[in-house]
This record gives C-alpha cells, sequence and structure tokens, in this order.
C-alpha cells in the first residue's frame, strides 16, 4: 500500500510540475558579465519572489532552468522595482550592467503577474559559489555569520576569500 502512495504522489509530482503548477529554480547573479567568475545565488525560488542584491551589482544573470519560464527579469533597484536593466526567455546568460534585484514569471501564471515586477516577497541569495582553477563548480551556503564577508569578495572577485568560506582545500 505505502509503495502505491509512493509511486501516486511521484506521479503527481511531475504532471504538476510538467503542468507548470509547482515551479522552483536557481536565480544566479554573476558580478563579471558573461556569466563568468563569482555568482551570489538564490536557491529553488518560485515565481514572483524577488530576489535582492542588497550590496552587490550584479553584471549578469541566468536562470537554472526555462522549461516553464515566460521571462525573467533584471531589475536596476531593489524589491524588483523599475527599471528594467534586462529580461529574457532565453536559456543562455543574460548580460546587463546594474542588476539589482530580479525575478521570474512562470507561463501558467503570466496571467496573474504584475506589470510593474514588484513583489512583496523578496529574499536574499542564500548561497554563492565561484569556478575554481581546474574549472570544478563549488556552491555554499551563505550564513548570517558569514555573510558580510561573502558580499565583500564577491563585489571584489576574491575567489580566495571565498574559497575559505565555502571550507574548499587552497
Amino acid at each position: 500500500m505505502q509503495f502505491i502512495s509512493a509511486v501516486t504522489m511521484a506521479t503527481t509530482i511531475v504532471l504538476l510540475q510538467n503542468a507548470g503548477l509547482v515551479g522552483a529554480l536557481d536565480l544566479r547573479f554573476w558580478t563579471n558579465p558573461g556569466c563568468s567568475g563569482t555568482f551570489a545565488q538564490c536557491g529553488n525560488i518560485s515565481a514572483g519572489v524577488c530576489c535582492n542584491l542588497p550590496t552587490l551589482t550584479a553584471r549578469s544573470f541566468r536562470v537554472s532552468d526555462v522549461a516553464n519560464v515566460a521571462d525573467f527579469t533584471g531589475w536596476g533597484t531593489l524589491s524588483c522595482r523599475a527599471p528594467v536593466v534586462s529580461r529574457s526567455s532565453l536559456a543562455s546568460c543574460i548580460s546587463a550592467n546594474g542588476i539589482r534585484s530580479g525575478n521570474w514569471r512562470s507561463r501558467s501564471r503570466i496571467g496573474d503577474a504584475a506589470k510593474s515586477g514588484s513583489t512583496e516577497d523578496c529574499v536574499e541569495p542564500d548561497s554563492f559559489g565561484f569556478v575554481d582553477e581546474t574549472g570544478k563548480e563549488h556552491i555554499a551556503k551563505i550564513t548570517e555569520a558569514n555573510k558580510e564577508a561573502i558580499y565583500g569578495a564577491l563585489e571584489k572577485g576574491d575567489v580566495a576569500t571565498l574559497k575559505t568560506e565555502a571550507g574548499v582545500a587552497a
């Protein structure tokens, strides 16, 4: 009986995701153009939720999956408010100067989305990342204890500090 319930639950989740009724993705913001170098990430963020970069200004951004994404937007101010810096529905990296916040809209919910883009639900990045000299990507959590050091390192592109904060052996 439990096996049938687990299979039914898994099938329901897949169907809901494919229908666009359930969804979350990762929204990454790089301090360099071309989605290179170091990045801040709002992980597992739902459609319409704004990711604020309180002390950072990004120069490129990307979503982890565009299967059900109508579009994703980089905003020039906090709280996903005008001006729009860049908007796309492509799976590629979007380079644009002055990104302070971002969000995405689901294809199934686009009619419900506010035209201004502003949202009541705002979060800050929950993780950061970089690619080391061997080409390996590292992602680690941002905590209250390391937030100031992480944001400072991201602003400077300081991979050495990010490695230390991520606990990566040099």
